[in-house]
């Protein structure tokens, strides 16, 4: 049966406001770790801190960057920031080209605003890079609890100790799957393991419709479908002290080996599908199944409000438990910026919960539903949530953003070329293990 969607009523700005007096403005400390007044700096850091105080009578101005995706719903955020921060205006910028590499070359030019939204794996790269200036100083002052937050989102964002990040976004993946073409094929339920995936793939597949979307190029959305794939079939990155690469075991082939079967099931534009172009094409009813996160979800309502789908956890292999990638964005502040305090203040405001339920398009930094979704069916957004307790950072290392490029460097030729499994992993767990060093 075909499910009617209810449109999302915008709160009103007088009722958010109302919503951030009953959390508090900055006493309120829901889900982020918020240092107070500006502290003395630790052993080896250098004093930058120039802020004015709230009380001061001139406009503190600071600076934001962040995807375009996040710029609609800006307006609310902005009015209930200047109503409890007169003292303090934010210029947001909103970027379609949003990147690491431009992150890394404005946190090194010394030109990045005072405050960024930072994929988490970014957030391990600069900071290992001493790029971002270190918060514990501040949640140390405000006796805030990081344990309200996500793990694997504090996880990601503390490196070498030092906390760099606050998670105003947390999401895994989970699997979409569209009900009517899994009927049509005699399955009612999705599959539970990634040998049951190729299998009901191998049915649906027929008449123009696609039995799974797989991502054949983008290293971000690659290496996250088989990080994926890997971790809930009992493998992993790197070995326990991230020193070395696990991706030449036998796990790791058996998991490319599932890959590259799987490409026999996709879209004949598999090298140029992306997980936006496996997205359309499951909105479409072209693709029967595909790995993503929360955030598909408006989209694909919006191209195909009739579509009946819903979504599960990852499936796993080996009898192994799952456990995927936790995934979202956390702010940080530049270490060059020279408006920290005002910084800080911007950063606690935006991790709040009832403000990042408003901002986040997934789930919030300590795990609750953006309020954007309370009307969708059960059965789409409880998958979800669930699967975030089986959702775990990436390994705190610096070239971690490297080893995801290297898995599409050296996983997609299996997918094109007369290359096998075990060749391809012998040759990134060789490429990984000289990142490492």
């Amino acid at each position: 049966m075909k499910k009617t969607w209810k449109k999302q009523v915008s709160l009103t700005t007088a009722a958010l406001l109302t919503l951030g007096l009953m959390t508090g403005c900055s006493s309120g400390k829901p889900a982020q770790e918020e240092p107070a007044a500006a502290q003395p700096p630790a052993a080896g850091q250098t004093e930058t801190k120039t802020d004015t105080s709230p009380a001061a009578a001139e406009q503190t101005t600071i600076t934001f960057w962040d995807g375009n995706w996040q710029e609609s719903v800006w307006p609310e955020i902005e009015a209930i920031w200047n109503q409890e921060h007169p003292e303090i205006k934010v210029e947001a910028e909103f970027q379609a080209d949003l990147a690491n590499d431009k992150y890394m070359l404005a946190l090194t030019n010394g030109t990045a605003p005072d405050v960024l939204s930072c994929a988490l794996d970014w957030v391990t790269t600069f900071g290992n890079a001493g790029l971002l200036a270190p918060m514990d100083e501040y949640i140390a002052a405000d006796s805030l609890d990081v344990n309200q937050y996500v793990k694997g989102a504090i996880d990601a964002s503390t490196v070498n100790g030092n906390l760099y990040g606050l998670p105003f976004r947390s999401e895994t993946y989970v699997m979409y799957y569209n009900k009517d073409i899994l009927s049509a094929a005699g399955y009612d339920t999705p599959p539970a393991t990634w040998d049951e995936v190729k299998e009901v793939a191998a049915a649906c597949t027929k008449d123009g419709v696609y039995g799974y979307g797989l991502c054949g190029t983008n290293y971000s959305n690659l290496s996250f479908q088989y990080i994926t794939m890997l971790r809930s079939s009992g493998g992993s990155i790197l070995n326990g002290d991230d020193t070395a690469s696990e991706l030449g075991n036998e796990v790791a082939i058996q998991t490319a080996q599932v890959y590259k079967d799987l490409a026999a099931y996709a879209p004949e534009s598999l090298l140029e599908n992306d997980n936006i172009a496996n997205r359309t094409l499951f909105a479409s009813g072209k693709v029967a199944m595909y790995l993503s996160g929360i955030y598909d979800l408006e989209e694909i309502v919006k191209a195909n409000p009739d579509l009946n789908f819903a979504c599960a956890m990852v499936p796993t292999a080996n009898g192994a438990e799952r456990n995927t990638i936790l995934g979202g964005w956390s702010v940080a502040i530049s270490k060059t910026s020279k408006q920290q305090q005002a910084a800080w203040e911007f950063v606690k405001f935006l991790t709040r919960p009832d403000i990042a339920a408003i901002y986040t398009n997934t789930f919030t930094g300590t795990g609750e539903v953006a309020a954007r979704y309370a009307d969708y069916p059960e059965d789409i957004i409880k998958p979800n949530a669930d699967a975030l307790q089986y959702a775990n950072a990436l390994p705190s290392v610096k070239n971690i953003v490297g080893i995801r490029q290297a898995m599409l460097d050296y996983l997609q030729p299996i997918l094109s070329e007369n290359m096998s499994a075990e060749e391809a992993c012998a040759a990134l767990n060789e490429a990984v293990n000289q990142l490492l060093q």
